[in-house]
């Protein structure tokens, strides 16, 4: 219920294994043979089927998701809400209860809580210009729905009527949380102000709302627009014949190749632009890189200086309009932190712990600059920050050697680590089958309908019981619609029946940006997409087994601080030589991964630690800064003056000054890690702590795996997250884990 309603307001290919490494992954042998099963899913007896972006209990029709589409669904479901909001509020307070007040609340919301997820999703998958226009306008139209809910004084005095103790008796312990939640999220929201204050609360979120849009668009547009051309390959020296390779294809596809000349582009887009930054030797190039990456949305037309300032302006208003000192202790009030300043402190201590080791890091790698690079440098200029680091790594011999790129061919990677995870939680997952349909074709039956021929759907089952917790389509390949990064979210939650049964199981997308196949050639992974891979699926575990009284209680609303705690966990499982050697196998020969190797490849992890850490605080803190003292410390400055006061002495001795991250970091301006970035180091810190039960215990053992689903993945936001993380570890969690497996101390 929670999430339901804070959602108003905000808003693979998989290729055939090898023998060997089908030897270690019985547990899922449907996905590898291409046996499938399928789940009917419950259909109710509306008009779900003129309406496909709400349609209930049924995978999507993708093919017929339009933007029209969107306008006519969201438009109705907004006025289906308003009508069953209107029937919940013709109630006398004396009738008010759970079931037809609460209960009723959340179930007037289902129809327009899957359309908001379904069309998100498809403007991250296929960013057109029509999928924006339709973002765009039914965001501000949302916003007005949310009004009918959150502003709704009738509905107020029927939630408090609904709550009191008396008519909570006989409640299970599950549904007086929500009670609890959402009682506090519409107080949180300024129900209680005047009526002005509430429209300026409209017209303050409204404008947020467009700012943001207009933010996360100069973004993209940027992404999508810069480009490089090389025409002379001496000017890309240094960089790996496969980024090479990479960047002819991509001018030959964009016709820069002519008459029989060879042309390399270097784009934002499919991310070469930062492997030519950390491996080419010539500094020019690398500087013209520089000027397109990290001097991103820095000038007309996708500045997003103005944009910042003017959201931070907005967000200190509503803060103060909702009785907070900041906004920053806005956001804090559904999170584990219980302020801004608890949550700053946190950034401080671990930047504190990590400084000494960040500094003999940037000493040792500017005197490797010197001496083989420019023996006259004093600074690092920014442009080569990327490449002294690689440099410095290359001279490294015992962790330089390890290449295991070869090894991982996608497949095999995908299918290892469903095997681990299929052992680890006892479950089985099925790939299902799909096809690619294109507007106006009809569904093969027996098929489920994907948005682009590369996507797969796979199932997830309990494998003592047969129960299907859900589903979730695989999209792990770049393409040029498609925006970067990669991410986990909901298209569908789950229908918790009243006994406990699953009546719709979940339905989710993990959307990942690798390199996407080529003809002739295998798919293979660097070790990064690896973990990328891990920590994605660790998300949609969490999703796809939360298994909650109250459908607001599964994983998506569980405080936005552990909502990364079982993604960065799973990462973990990648770097075990037992979890490796079940999918490293080279992708000619088919021999497994040297064990030799293993241990350099471990070694890697811990190299440049503090930097990799640093940058991370760095920004958290940034984000904490700038939504806690805006009026103190930006109104009226320049940004990227500021933040490098700030942030002195958490970045290498530049000879030039850098440009804002906060330009072009949309998880705090625009995105839901709002004054949360510290989100990931806390996550961090959680993860390496918990994980030691699984190091002391065993990393496959499914007794740990059966304490790990129940405690954490199964239970959603149906406790507090501090509660079940006591449920899983026996006590709080410690910072000691972390700083010592990152050798931050001794």
């Amino acid at each position: 219920m929670k999430k339901i309603l804070l959602q108003i307001s905000i808003w693979m290919g998989l290729a055939v294994a090898t023998p060997l490494a089908a030897q270690t992954t019985a547990a899922i042998t449907p996905l590898l043979t291409g046996q499938s099963t399928t789940t009917t899913l419950v259909v109710p007896a509306d008009d779900a089927q003129a309406h496909p972006f709400y349609l209930r209990g049924l995978y999507p029709e993708w093919s017929k998701l339009t933007a029209e589409q969107a306008y006519e669904d969201a438009r109705a479901a907004m006025e289906l809400c308003k009508a069953r909001i209107a029937a919940v509020c013709a109630l006398s307070e004396d009738e008010a209860n759970f079931e037809n007040t609460f209960l009723a609340t959340e179930n007037a919301t289902i129809e327009l809580q899957n359309v908001l997820y379904t069309l998100q999703h498809l403007s991250q998958v296929n960013d057109t210009p029509e999928f924006r226009a339709a973002v765009e306008q039914l965001s501000s139209e949302f916003m007005d729905m949310q009004a009918v809910i959150f502003t709704n004084d009738r509905l107020w005095q029927l939630m408090k009527a609904a709550s009191r103790p008396e008519r909570m008796e006989g409640l299970s312990p599950a549904k007086k949380r929500a009670v609890q939640q959402i009682c506090e999220i519409f107080l949180d929201n300024g129900i209680e102000l005047s009526s002005e204050a509430k429209q300026r609360k409209t017209e303050l979120e409204k404008e947020i709302l467009k700012l943001s849009l207009q933010y996360d668009k100069n973004i993209q547009d940027h992404t999508q627009s810069w480009e490089l051309l090389i025409t002379d390959s001496a000017q890309l020296a240094g960089v790996p014949a496969p980024v090479m390779s990479a960047m002819r294809h991509a001018a030959q596809d964009a016709g820069y190749c002519k008459d029989g000349k060879d042309a390399w582009l270097v784009t934002m887009r499919d991310e070469t632009v930062g492997q030519v930054m950390t491996y080419c030797d010539v500094q020019v190039t690398r500087k013209q890189c520089w000027e397109g990456l990290r001097g991103a949305c820095s000038a007309a037309p996708y500045d997003n200086e103005p944009l910042v300032m003017r959201i931070m302006e907005l967000r200190q208003e509503l803060a103060e309009l909702l009785r907070f000192r900041h906004f920053a202790d806005y956001e804090a009030r559904t999170r584990m932190v219980e302020s801004g300043r608890d949550a700053l402190e946190f950034v401080n201590f671990l930047i504190e712990k990590i400084q000494p080791t960040y500094d003999a890091e940037m000493k040792q790698m500017m005197e490797y600059y010197r001496r083989y690079v420019d023996s006259t440098a004093q600074k690092l200029p920014p442009w080569d920050e990327l490449y002294a680091a690689i440099f410095y790594f290359s001279l490294q011999a015992d962790t330089a050697s390890v290449d295991i790129t070869p090894y991982l061919s996608a497949g095999n990677v995908v299918n290892g680590m469903l095997a681990h995870y299929s052992k680890l939680l006892g479950l089985t997952f099925r790939q299902l089958p799909s096809a690619y349909v294109k507007p106006g074709e009809s569904c093969p039956e027996g098929k489920i309908e994907v948005w682009h021929p590369s996507v797969k759907v796979v199932g997830i089952y309990d494998t003592a019981t047969g129960t299907h917790y859900g589903s979730f389509y695989m999209d792990l390949y770049r393409r040029e619609t498609k925006r970067p990064g990669g991410w986990c979210s909901p298209i569908r939650l789950a229908n918790p029946g009243p006994n406990g049964e699953i009546l719709e199981p979940h339905i989710g997308v993990l959307v990942t940006n690798f390199d996407p196949p080529r003809k002739g050639k295998p798919t293979l992974f660097s070790f990064a997409d690896v973990q990328v891979l891990f920590h994605e699926f660790g998300h949609m575990l969490h999703h796809m087994l939360s298994h909650t009284e109250m459908q607001g209680h599964c994983a998506m609303g569980v405080a936005w601080d552990f909502s990364e705690f079982p993604s960065t966990l799973s990462e973990n499982f990648a770097w075990e030589p037992a979890v490796l050697s079940s999918f490293a196998f080279h992708y000619k020969t088919g021999e497994p991964y040297p064990a030799e190797q293993l241990e350099k490849l471990t070694a890697q992890r811990t190299f440049m630690v503090a930097d990799k850490y640093m940058e991370l605080l760095r920004q958290a803190r940034l984000d904490l800064e700038l939504h806690m003292n805006f009026n103190e410390k930006f109104r009226g400055r320049d940004l990227d003056e500021v933040s490098a006061e700030l942030t002195q002495g958490l970045t290498p001795p530049f000879t030039a000054p850098n440009f804002s991250e906060m330009r072009y970091v949309p998880h705090c301006i625009s995105g839901g890690y709002t004054a949360g970035l510290y989100t990931y180091a806390w996550s961090e810190v959680m993860a390496a702590d918990a994980y030691t039960r699984f190091q002391r215990e065993g990393i496959t053992n499914p007794e740990v795996g059966a304490a790990y689903r129940k405690s954490i993945l199964e239970l959603g936001d149906s406790k507090p997250a501090q509660e079940l993380y006591r449920m899983f570890m026996g006590r709080n969690p410690s910072a000691e884990a972390f700083l010592k497996a990152r050798g931050f101390v001794k």
